[in-house]
């Protein structure tokens, strides 16, 4: 996902050396951004890892796993975790070829090996994306039309739509099967022949498009018309006799606060990248001073970007009130089981000292 302006740092770094060396030596004195992210990224990977195996557990309980939206949350915590990891070696083999100008992950990739792993990474990265385009639809008709079922508000639906979806997110991104190899560098990319075919549908069809200009285009708008349908019956809310929408309410809240965190995060680096692809592609070779001095913000964009993918087991229990509930009966499920072994092993301990 960060990788779009050093495409076309390849498409004009293959111009000329000199360039080249000119690049690397600004490079050496703005490493800040580098080392705040190598530092950074394992802490967020870890505490995230954590957070979305917690999440999964939760929505998979026999309280929630029937209704819709725990469906998305679900998968929802599945991709993020994949990508995470995904993160984390980037940043491992971007680390050893910082320190020992070569990486030990992609080092020892075949054409296969970089094909699958360069899908599966943009797969992970828009799955993510557009579940929560799933959901700000999903509770844009639970808010707006609450009392029609439609299928996508159905277990069923949801685990349809989450299929779909990702069967298109596959589809779209066929071309890294074609198009991505072993290069001479021992990393994977495209090669010289496809380079600048594959940097134009990377920046401009996955980054901008599918990434940037759709998914949020369609969460400002449903999270828009959701913010002023809860304004507009608010004082139907404050009934008692509206249990069922305050519940939903409820709901929801924490579904905008998922879609707002998304936004909020990503939106740093997916302006700051198309806005270095853009000078990149207008300047020529004379954006280099530009891209070098911005490479620490970027990294640190991308550091804030990794929240996105961690911070959702924080957001449903400080605004998730069901969450909290199922999350503390599955740990004194365990707490009472173990009591149950405990106090059934004493009394068996018990009667053999009887009979004995």
């Amino acid at each position: 996902m960060e990788s779009n302006t050093a495409l076309n740092y390849s498409l004009l770094g293959n111009n000329t050396g000199e360039i080249h060396t000119d690049f690397e030596n600004a490079a050496e004195t703005l490493k800040w951004g580098f080392w705040l992210k190598t530092v950074l990224t394992p802490i967020i990977v870890f505490a995230g890892i954590i957070g979305n195996i917690l999440s999964f557990v939760v929505m998979k309980s026999k309280a929630l796993r029937h209704k819709s939206y725990p469906q998305y949350l679900s998968a929802l915590a599945v991709f993020d975790t994949l990508t995470l990891i995904i993160r984390q070696i980037r940043s491992i083999d971007e680390y050893f070829r910082e320190t020992s100008t070569s990486g030990v992950i992609f080092h020892n990739f075949d054409d296969v090996g970089c094909k699958i792993f360069n899908f599966t990474e943009h797969i992970c990265y828009l799955m993510s994306s557009w579940l929560i385009v799933l959901m700000a639809l999903e509770r844009l008709i639970a808010v707006c039309m609450p009392f029609k079922k439609f299928l996508i508000r159905r277990r069923s639906g949801a685990t349809m739509a989450i299929v779909v979806l990702f069967v298109s997110m596959s589809l779209s991104q066929a071309f890294r099967l074609v198009m991505v190899e072993q290069l001479e560098s021992r990393n994977c990319g495209a090669s010289d022949s496809f380079l600048e075919l594959y940097s134009n549908l990377h920046i401009y069809f996955y980054h901008m498009t599918l990434t940037f200009i759709i998914p949020v285009t369609f969460v400002l708008v449903c999270n828009g018309l959701v913010l002023c349908q809860i304004f507009k019956i608010r004082h139907e809310i404050n009934s008692r006799h509206h249990r069922a929408m305050r519940k939903t309410h409820r709901t929801t809240s924490m579904l905008l606060t998922v879609s707002f965190t998304y936004l909020g995060t990503l939106l740093p680096l997916l302006t700051l990248s198309l806005t270095l692809d853009m000078i990149v592609k207008t300047r020529g070779p004379d954006a280099y001073s530009v891209y070098v001095a911005m490479t620490p913000y970027l990294d640190i964009a991308i550091v804030v970007s990794l929240i996105n993918y961690a911070a959702n087991f924080l957001i449903y229990i400080l605004s998730g009130k069901n969450f909290r509930y199922e999350l503390k009966k599955c740990f004194c499920r365990k707490r009472t089981y173990m009591r149950s072994v405990t106090v059934r092993n004493s009394k068996e301990t018990k009667e053999q000292n009887i009979r004995l």
